[in-house]
């Protein structure tokens, strides 16, 4: 789902995957809108969808909602009206699951307020790369990590796993899971195992 892919559909001169390239361009250019991480990545890429936010009227979040999701609405209403004798679990296989599509629509919304809200707080530009749950996600692999083959701790259990991770912190981090990116550089990867000096008792006075 790139551009590269869309483009190279295009020129297949195929009707049949006109479709198909839409599709690719369309979640191509949202997970641009969606993933900007950096202020001069879209100079040296030469691409203005991943430039950072820095207005409330930036035309990116009037194609967010008014053509994205436009598309998909679209896409939506022709699967219920497309002729033909299909059932409705066929018709359903033509679209998007109502989860994946429900949330399409969510996430859509979502970032377009707190973009706007942020820029109205005064915040000079808006990486949307930093709307992420790495660190939520990073939090419960610890919890499945001190579970170990229990996967459903009681709130007391859930409660002790808790102040174990805030007095480890990143000592001892998840090395496997689906977070990643420039968040795993800051963690501890190894810890000393040199014994921790023993406290001198003070002589009491006679």
């Amino acid at each position: 789902m790139s551009r590269s892919v869309a483009i190279a559909l295009r020129e297949s001169d195929n009707e049949e995957v006109c479709g198909t390239a839409m599709f690719c361009q369309m979640l191509n250019d949202f997970f641009d809108c969606t993933n900007v991480r950096s202020t001069s990545e879209y100079n040296r890429k030469k691409n203005m969808m991943i430039k950072p936010y820095s207005s409330c009227d930036d035309e990116r979040l009037t194609w967010l909602k008014e053509v994205f999701l436009k598309y998909l609405q679209d896409w939506r209403e022709s699967t219920l009206h497309r002729p033909g004798q299909f059932s409705a679990d066929e018709r359903g296989k033509m679209f998007l699951s109502p989860q994946t599509y429900e949330g399409l629509r969510i996430s859509v919304y979502a970032h377009v307020e707190a973009i706007q809200f942020l820029l109205k707080e005064g915040f000079q530009y808006v990486l949307t790369e930093r709307f992420m749950q790495d660190v939520l996600e990073d939090y419960f692999g610890h919890q499945r990590a001190k579970g170990g083959r229990s996967d459903n701790p009681t709130a007391l259990e859930f409660g002790y796993n808790d102040l174990t991770i805030a007095a480890q912190r990143d000592i001892a981090p998840v090395i496997r899971g689906n977070v990643g990116g420039r968040y795993t550089v800051r963690k501890w990867l190894e810890v000393s195992d040199e014994p921790v000096k023993k406290r001198v008792k003070k002589k009491s006075k006679e």
